[in-house]
C-alpha cells in the first residue's frame, strides 16, 4: 500500500467520523440506523412492496417485516394491501416519517453548506469533481453489478 493509499484511507476514516458526528438529528429522533435506512429507501420510491424493501435493505422478508412493524407502531410508515394483489403489502412514509427526513436533510444541508462556503473556489471545484467521480463509479457498479460498495 503506497503513501497515497494510506493517506486516502486515513482521510476516509476522518470523513466517516465527520459524517457520523454531523448526524445527531437522527439519534435525537430516537431512530436506529436501520430505521433511518428504511426511511431513506422509502423516500426514494413510494409505495414499495415489502419484499422490495427487504431486498433494498439486504434483509430477510421476516426481518424487514419486523422493522416495519416497529416503525408503523411509532407512526413513521404506513402499510396497506396492494389493491391488485391483496397478499402484497405496500409500505410508504407517513407524514411523520417524511417530516423527520426533511428536518434531517435541512440540518445536513445547512451544516455542509457552511463548510463548503469556507472552501476556496479551487477546493469547491475539486470537491465537485470528486463527488461526480464517486457518483459515476457507483452508478456504473450498480448498473453492471460489477461489485459492491
Amino acid at each position: 500500500m503506497g503513501r497515497t493509499d494510506v493517506e486516502l484511507g486515513d482521510l476516509l476514516h476522518q470523513w466517516r467520523e465527520l459524517m457520523a458526528s454531523a448526524r445527531p438529528r437522527w439519534t435525537a429522533a430516537d431512530l436506529t440506523f436501520t430505521q433511518l435506512r428504511g426511511l431513506s429507501v422509502l423516500a426514494r420510491k413510494q409505495p414499495q412492496r415489502m419484499s422490495d424493501l427487504a431486498g433494498a435493505l439486504d434483509m430477510t422478508p421476516a426481518s424487514a417485516s419486523a422493522l416495519i412493524d416497529r416503525m408503523d407502531q411509532r407512526g413513521f410508515v404506513t402499510r396497506r394491501s396492494d389493491p391488485e394483489d391483496r397478499r402484497t403489502v405496500l409500505v410508504e412514509l407517513s407524514r411523520r416519517g417524511q417530516h423527520i427526513l426533511d428536518v434531517m436533510e435541512r440540518g445536513s444541508s445547512d451544516h455542509f453548506g457552511r463548510l463548503i462556503e469556507k472552501m476556496t473556489p479551487a477546493e469547491r471545484d475539486a470537491l465537485a469533481t470528486t463527488l461526480r467521480a464517486f457518483l459515476r463509479i457507483s452508478a456504473d457498479m450498480t448498473a453492471g453489478k460489477t461489485g459492491k460498495c
